[in-house]
């Protein structure tokens, strides 16, 4: 998944569990697709949203969501 596709799925709703190392949203099959902290568009999602960034990204527990 790019960038822009995962901040679409952020903003309805997705969380990112860094510990699990797993994306969770209701429109995949499982519910989840695994994805690790150091994947490309994940770090330019963190980039844009993320503390540097405009701050819409926020951490409760491991878990990232906006």
């Amino acid at each position: 998944m790019n960038k822009a596709k995962l901040i679409e799925l952020l903003e309805t709703g997705a969380t990112f569990n860094w510990l699990e190392q797993k994306f969770f949203h209701q429109s995949f099959r499982k519910g989840w697709r695994k994805m690790k902290i150091s994947d490309i568009s994940w770090q330019a999602v963190d980039r844009e949203h993320g503390i540097l960034g405009t701050k819409r990204l926020k951490e409760t527990e491991n878990v990232y969501s906006f």
